[in-house]
């Protein structure tokens, strides 16, 4: 990949309620946006996270936004953003909210073992299977006092972690530069670079996950496209991708 990393965020749309930041941004990028255009809400009525989940949020209380990337490159390599993507995140909490927040393969942002920001890719190719665009969304809870009692036992805020009120422009400034330097890093080394940061990050080496489709094992390390190495007992790691690994509880 050699390419010189674009200004994310050279074209900001604010929003008060939208069904979905990712809908909007991609109605822009189907009209031709320029790569680094950033879709926000304080609301989305039909927000969604990874699997098909709903992400829910009250008025106000989450950061939730949509970049534009236009990556080139196959599509095979877009996964590798959700990485790229936790990496920021974790460098702008830290900067800007001084929390020491882990990174749960592939897409999670964690804070003391609770979900505290998701990170949902999605991709377009053209017809020669390279890249057209990629909708990255974020949604950092940030001032959420309390959650669902179907949350409570996996989700934080800023709120509630810090005890502080953070303010959401900042917080979106810090996110932004810190994703911009990241893939500006990706777009001229791949994930080879990165990788060594995101290790220092991540909360899920170490970990007992399950594999979906059927095993258990202890995930080792992540390779050099993302993918996450898992010791199952078979004498080989074996290699997951694309989000089908759970941790087990």
């Amino acid at each position: 990949m050699t390419a010189v990393s674009p200004v994310v965020g050279n074209t900001i749309y604010t929003f008060e309620t939208v069904d979905s930041t990712q809908a909007v941004l991609g109605q822009l990028a189907a009209d031709g946006a320029p790569e680094g255009t950033i879709v926000v809400a304080r609301h989305q009525t039909a927000g969604r996270g990874s699997r098909g989940k709903q992400w829910w949020d009250a008025p106000g209380e989450s950061l939730m936004f949509s970049a534009l990337l236009r990556p080139p490159g196959p599509i095979a390599w877009a996964p590798q953003l959700s990485l790229v993507s936790g990496v920021a995140v974790v460098d702008a909490l830290r900067a800007r909210c001084d929390v020491d927040a882990r990174i749960r393969w592939p897409n999670d942002v964690m804070i003391e073992g609770k979900k505290v920001c998701g990170v949902l890719p999605e991709a377009v190719s053209h017809a020669d299977g390279r890249v057209n665009y990629v909708l990255l969304g974020i949604g950092i809870n940030v001032h959420q006092r309390e959650f669902p009692p179907e949350l409570r036992d996996r989700a934080t805020s800023l709120l509630m972690a810090t005890g502080v009120v953070h303010d959401h422009a900042l917080l979106l400034a810090a996110t932004l530069t810190a994703l911009d330097r990241r893939y500006g890093e990706w777009l001229s080394s791949g994930f080879r670079e990165l990788r060594v940061e995101w290790r220092k990050r991540a909360g899920t080496l170490g970990q007992r996950v399950r594999i979906r489709g059927g095993g258990e094992g202890v995930a080792v390390d992540v390779d050099d496209t993302g993918a996450l190495l898992v010791d199952a007992g078979r004498g080989a790691l074996t290699r997951v991708v694309s989000a089908v690994a759970d941790s087990v509880e």
